[in-house]
């Protein structure tokens, strides 16, 4: 295994740090999803041409693999949480209908790509988050039609987006699609689902009351459900990076504050008790980063990368949420003040701890792939 980053992964890398440390870092403490949207930082990532990462040249996008896209993960993570969910979700969003889609959706996956269009990925509801297939949203054909009922809950984007890749169940049956959905369509209502972080993630509900949309926007005739499970396993891995990014910024920056600032007339980062924190955060954080490459190797090289994916997401948001918050303490009541900027990163990071899979869930599929199906109750 080689995880060192080609030369176009290292210039990837550098122009998007240079970017998110001069435009990003320090400047979200006003950012929301309502009227302080960051456009221009936005426009600028889509001029970057970090929206269609995945995407094929063809649909204006990359052709980046997966590992290049957990380095930008990273990066974003280092400027802001919301920001890096966002632009995952876009991803997320266009590679679902570039790889499953026709051709109405690959233009739309180009549109969004070029900042034409935004998406929104619709799978979570009310009553099932970690249990996807009890959803019960549902679809039914009706003539040339599909119509839709059912809600959406905690869809990030879903308050400036103009479509989400609905995932609903047929009828009464356990057979489930993904259906795109514009959402200024008659019978679909969004709004707002405020959380404690991640400002601009735009976070909502979608209700859908009798809503019709043509028979061509069927993403797929395979199962969704499996569509789903398929994207988890490069987005359980991005979700570790940009966490991690976001942790590796922030003891970047306790390392500073620990040079400069002095008790007892010395500087706090000549005693050992803050040094061997640091010295354990940087082991876990280098170890988590090293999980999230092995499993875009592993993905990039067409090997078995489930197990994998969910423990890279697991120890990886658990180490990173638990480092920013050391590093909250050892600034001392100035990492307690929104001034430090560190307390946005900790109820930021927090969502990723739940995102993709709770850490139980995480470590419910690790004992399945481990002992087996058999010995699992699902």
């Amino acid at each position: 295994m080689d995880f060192s980053k080609s030369p176009t992964q290292e210039m990837v890398s550098e122009q998007l740090r240079e970017y998110i440390e001069d435009n990003v870092v320090g400047e979200t403490e006003d950012w929301d999803s309502d009227e302080n949207f960051p456009e221009d930082v936005y426009q600028d990532l889509v001029d970057m041409g970090i929206i269609g990462t995945l995407l094929p040249e063809e649909l204006d996008g990359q052709g980046f693999g997966i590992h290049t896209g957990g380095i930008i993960m990273e990066e974003l993570g280092r400027g802001d949480v919301g920001l890096a969910n966002v632009v995952h979700n876009q991803i997320l969003g266009n590679v679902t209908l570039s790889e499953h889609g026709n051709e109405k959706h690959k233009e739309i996956a180009a549109e969004n790509a070029r900042g034409e269009t935004m998406l929104s990925f619709g799978l979570t509801e009310p009553d099932h988050g970690s249990d996807a297939q009890g959803i019960e949203t549902y679809a039914e054909k009706d003539g040339d039609e599909w119509v839709i009922n059912g809600e959406k809950i905690a869809i990030t984007c879903s308050q400036y987006a103009d479509y989400n890749i609905a995932f609903c169940r047929l009828g009464d049956s356990d057979d489930f699609r993904a259906i795109l959905v514009p959402l200024d369509a008659d019978g679909v209502e969004v709004l707002p689902y405020h959380a404690i972080g991640t400002a601009i993630d735009g976070w909502g509900q979608v209700f859908y009351d009798d809503v019709r949309v043509p028979e061509e926007n069927l993403v797929s005739e395979k199962n969704a459900f499996r569509i789903a499970m398929e994207t988890f396993d490069y987005t359980r891995p991005w979700i570790g990076y940009l966490c991690i990014g976001c942790a590796q910024k922030t003891v970047d920056q306790t390392v500073d504050y620990l040079k400069d600032r002095e008790t007892f007339g010395e500087p706090v980062a000549t005693r050992q008790g803050p040094q061997f924190q640091i010295a354990e955060m940087e082991t876990k954080l280098d170890l988590a980063r090293l999980k999230c490459d092995e499993v875009s190797w592993r993905i990039e090289n067409d090997m078995e990368e489930t197990k994998h994916a969910a423990m890279s997401k697991w120890y990886a948001a658990e180490v990173s949420f638990e480092t920013v918050k050391e590093c909250t303490v050892l600034h001392g009541h100035y990492g307690y003040s929104t001034d430090s900027g560190i307390g946005q990163r900790f109820s930021d990071i927090m969502g990723n701890v739940i995102a993709d899979g709770t850490p139980q869930i995480l470590k419910h599929i690790i004992a399945r792939e481990t002992f087996g199906r058999d010995y699992v109750s699902h």
